[in-house]
């Protein structure tokens, strides 16, 4: 039960105890021809007025206390619906505002996204040129490095015949300065053998003297 009602049902009790005990005073007091004696008993009639009048003291009480609990009840629920619709008002300014820096915040991202993608697509587009420069670099160095090759055995080459050409021109002139001598040695009654080895010639050359000798005799 709420707190009004016990309070109510205290009330009616003390009213009880008190009706009783005003009914043992008037019992003590000395008869008079002015006082009207009450019974001892109730009736049930009596009983029911009493009873009665109780109730409706309670429903009175009753009534009241609601009435006074329906009013504060409905102050108080004004208070928290204006708070509320103020707090309702602050949140919803909230909301709206963080809604704001959200669209705010993901614009910007959007912008750096942007700005992020064209800065990597330069920079691929730099990294393609610096790698076509490097593969052309390469090649220019490839080339230049196979024509220097192709000049260093043309080079060496032409050095090599100059110097073949050098030692046939130098065995020619060795043998041709040494023909008259390899002829007089060989009329002096030497042999080709000996006559190679005095010289430090070839055999093959001293015979081919020799016999250069004899065919041009004939």
């Amino acid at each position: 039960m709420s707190p009004v009602v016990i309070i109510l049902i205290i009330i009616g009790i003390l009213f009880i105890f008190v009706s009783y005990y005003f009914a043992e005073k008037l019992e003590k007091r000395e008869p008079d021809e002015d006082i009207i004696e009450i019974p001892q008993e109730l009736t049930e009639e009596q009983k029911a007025q009493i009873d009665k009048l109780i109730k409706d003291y309670m429903d009175e009480q009753i009534n009241v206390q609601l009435d006074d609990i329906e009013g504060k009840f409905s102050e108080i629920v004004n208070q928290k619906t204006l708070a509320l619709g103020d707090y309702a008002v602050t949140v919803n300014d909230e909301i709206e505002k963080n809604h704001n820096e959200v669209t705010f915040l993901y614009s910007m991202l959007c912008d750096k996204q942007k700005e992020l993608m064209t800065t990597v697509e330069m920079i691929d587009g730099y990294k393609k040129d610096i790698e076509e420069i490097i593969a052309s670099k390469k090649q220019i160095e490839q080339t230049k490095q196979e024509a220097e090759e192709e000049e260093l055995k043309e080079a060496i080459s032409e050095i090599d015949q100059e110097i073949l050409e050098e030692k046939e021109a130098e065995e020619e002139v060795s043998v041709d300065g040494s023909k008259a001598i390899i002829l007089e040695m060989h009329k002096s009654g030497l042999s080709i053998l000996e006559i190679a080895k005095h010289l430090g010639l070839g055999v093959g050359e001293v015979k081919l003297v020799v016999d250069l000798y004899r065919g041009d005799a004939k």
